[in-house]
């Protein structure tokens, strides 16, 4: 027996009901032969649908019914060409919505993500942000944008690079600052913490490398095809960087539940356990450039204890920061 010849049980009807405004709501106008095939009824089941939400609503402060309390279609437009458009409906539409700091939040992060050579050409994400813009509270969330340009220039070299398996050459800044010429093979891109991030390796180091994307500039495909890397890209690290003996060895205090936020940070096979709260950690970093920036990206949740000069450094640049804002 067909889905449009089995008599509907109280369930379905109640479905339907529940399906349908918002079907209608998202379309404008919907014929009844259309919505009789999008949810697998019989026209009379849709006609009888329609009928019955004419009749539903919400009693108003007086507990009695208005024509603003009750769902309303264009009869017109019904009893001539049987199609649903609603002027009128109830409760439907109150809905929560985000605020305009939730909803900045998200196009932020889905316009990032649009930089990225594999998303940048898919319309979906171009609707969401469409509905997000459309159903944020009132507020400046369609004057977000990332900027990437450059950043995304260089992630289609390295997409192609990947495809191709062929080599990159560019000139790299590194974290400590001095800039040189770069030859890799890329073997893997991701991002973190809103930034780009390819793993490769580097022909000068003949090793396996982390390079950030926005520190590269003049990025362009080698001649060289790609080594047999096969067995580095088994064993990838889900850590960013692997430590250097040269690294800055900083103690730090923070919560348990922030341990999660800093994940990223903590030496490979360090997972913090124990009753106390705070926790103190000891994290490598490879300047003090670095670590401000770490303590920058989670204010309120560590506090570096330890050496002395790494205090010094988180210090000297929250005083610079503040005196900033003063100026201003």
């Amino acid at each position: 027996m067909s889905s449009a010849s089995r008599r509907p049980s109280t369930t379905d009807n109640l479905l339907l009901l529940l399906a349908l405004v918002p079907y209608v709501l998202d379309r404008g106008e919907v014929p009844v032969a259309q919505a009789a095939e999008q949810f697998g009824r019989s026209e009379d089941d849709i006609v009888k649908a329609i009928e019955l939400i004419a009749c539903a609503g919400i009693p108003g402060d007086s507990l009695a019914y208005s024509h603003l309390d009750l769902f309303d279609i264009d009869w017109d437009l019904w009893e001539e060409q049987r199609v649903i458009t609603f002027w009128n409906t109830v409760a439907i539409d109150h809905q929560p919505r985000f605020s305009a700091r939730e909803a900045s939040a998200l196009l932020a992060g889905l316009q990032y993500l649009a930089t990225h050579p594999s998303y940048s050409h898919r319309s979906d994400i171009d609707e969401v942000m469409t509905k997000l813009r459309a159903g944020a509270g009132a507020g400046p969330a369609d004057r977000i944008a990332v900027g990437g340009e450059a950043v995304e220039t260089h992630l289609v070299v390295l997409e192609e690079a990947l495809s191709t398996q062929r080599a990159v050459t560019m000139t790299y800044h590194n974290k400590r600052g001095e800039s040189g010429e770069r030859t890799i093979d890329p073997l893997l891109i991701e991002t973190r913490d809103a930034q780009w991030y390819v793993r490769g390796w580097c022909h000068t180091r003949q090793a396996l490398r982390t390079f950030r994307v926005n520190h590269m500039e003049a990025v362009s495909l080698s001649e060289l095809k790609q080594g047999d890397h096969s067995s580095l890209i088994e064993d990838i690290s889900t850590e960013l960087f692997s430590p250097s003996p040269d690294d800055i060895m900083v103690t730090i205090e923070c919560s348990a539940s922030s341990v999660p936020l800093i994940a990223d940070y903590l030496p490979r096979g360090v997972i913090p356990s124990g009753a106390a709260d705070p926790l103190r950690l000891e994290i490598p970093f490879a300047h003090y450039g670095s670590l401000t920036r770490f303590v920058a990206a989670h204010p309120g949740r560590v506090r570096v204890v330890a050496p002395p000069s790494a205090r010094e450094a988180v210090a000297h640049f929250a005083g610079n920061a503040l005196a900033r804002y003063e100026t201003r």
